[in-house]
């Protein structure tokens, strides 16, 4: 019986810190982009030593307030989690000789996130430890954009972030996170994938981000959190098109590609710097955005591809198995565009790939049923990528199954 599912989203912001709007504001937007729950990351600036520490975004003594307030947000059909995206301040120097971290930090439930003295003359790093030591999951975030995973041991990572939206468009397969990724767990660190979009607005931006999909998990804050945290859950992503475009927003150099791209999305606080957004209200130029968003951008749940099932002797993504020479898996999904290929990944390499002989290939509804020699592997995984006219680009990634001798 294929599992329950959950959608959500693992990376947002509000006006707690740079986003545009209050936690409890965003709440309709996500449910009608089909999400079922949101983590509320908003950023929480330490300084290290003669950093200078900013005041304007969120500080542990908002943390009541702030979990107050994503608890208001909740509703019957959707979960707003708190939770902070940890960043720095320090001199350019140090943060050269550091390396660039950004680092989400889930705290257990019913916990506040320490206080300013919990970070007093700690390095980013040490800050980060001392976090994860308090009972905190860690989960890096922008691996893609270059942050130093060697400063970390993969036993003090619960998991990594990988973001896909309108702005990020490199192939999903051959990015750095999934190599990191791949070089964990085949050192035998268990540690989970997860994505999210880094709205900060509501429009497309926010609606166009990869989901992470929980599977057989109550709806529950902190069974929600706990299953990101064990890997219970896969990716799933789809093309979009582009509804800044359609309203004459103007095309820029990418910032996520170091301006190899074009990219017309625009962030709500440089709206003042773009003529035909110049003295417009920013809530009602994204509320226009999110329209049209709605209208041609594949924005709801229904517009993303579902991996129906995935199972590896019967255990679903995060679970457990035994090593053996035959063992059955199975893989279940739906599509927009036909699969080009569907794919098993044992230790950072292709184990095994559906023939394109197999009467599923290549079908949006499909099912493919095989066995597996996983002696001597420490994991297996599904990757599949469908593909149609253009930039019509579909992909599901689950999360390991772990094999045990």
């Amino acid at each position: 019986m294929p599992a329950t599912q959950l959608w959500g989203d693992c990376h947002t912001h509000s006006h707690y810190s740079d986003g545009l709007m209050g936690i409890a504001e965003q709440t309709p937007y996500y449910r009608s982009f089909g999400d079922d729950f949101r983590f509320q990351t908003d950023h929480f600036i330490i300084a290290v030593p003669d950093g200078k520490p900013a005041t304007k975004w969120l500080h542990a003594s908002d943390w009541e307030r702030y979990a107050a307030d994503c608890r208001a947000a909740t509703t019957r059909e959707h979960l707003c989690i708190p939770a902070v995206e940890l960043g720095w301040q320090a001199p350019a120097e140090l943060k050269k000789k550091e390396g660039w971290f950004d680092t989400k930090l889930y705290p257990p439930a019913g916990q506040d996130v320490p206080g300013e003295s919990f970070y007093a003359a700690k390095s980013y790093v040490d800050a980060v430890r001392a976090a994860k030591a308090a009972g905190f999951r860690m989960v890096i975030a922008h691996i893609d954009q270059g942050a130093p995973l060697e400063r970390f041991s993969g036993a003090e990572i619960d998991g990594l972030e990988v973001r896909s939206d309108i702005e990020e468009l490199r192939p999903f397969f051959t990015r750095a996170t999934l190599k990191h990724w791949d070089r964990m767990l085949t050192t035998g660190h268990r540690v989970s994938l997860s994505s999210g979009s880094d709205g900060h607005q509501p429009d497309l931006w926010a609606g166009s981000a990869f989901r992470t999909v929980v599977l057989d998990t109550p709806f529950e804050a902190a069974a929600i959190t706990d299953a990101v945290i064990a890997g219970r859950s896969y990716l799933s992503s789809t093309w979009h098109p582009d509804s800044f475009a359609a309203l004459g927003w103007p095309a820029r150099p990418n910032p996520v590609d170091g301006g190899a791209s074009m990219s017309h999305m625009v962030p709500w606080w440089e709206f003042k710097q773009i003529p035909l957004l110049q003295g417009r209200d920013p809530r009602a130029v994204v509320e226009e955005s999110y329209r049209k968003a709605m209208e041609i951008g594949r924005v709801r749940r229904e517009d993303y591809p579902v991996l129906e099932d995935f199972r590896v002797a019967g255990a679903i993504c995060g679970g457990c198995v035994k090593a053996g020479a035959k063992v059955p898996i199975r893989a279940a999904w739906k599509t927009h565009v036909p699969p080009r290929f569907v794919r098993l990944v044992a230790d950072g390499q292709s184990l095994l790939e559906m023939p394109t002989s197999h009467p599923a290939f290549g079908k949006l509804e499909g099912v493919w049923e095989t066995e597996a020699d996983l002696r001597g592997k420490r994991y297996v995984r599904l990757e599949l990528e469908a593909a149609g006219e253009a930039s019509q680009v579909e992909v599901l990634a689950g999360n390991p199954v772990y094999v045990e001798a």
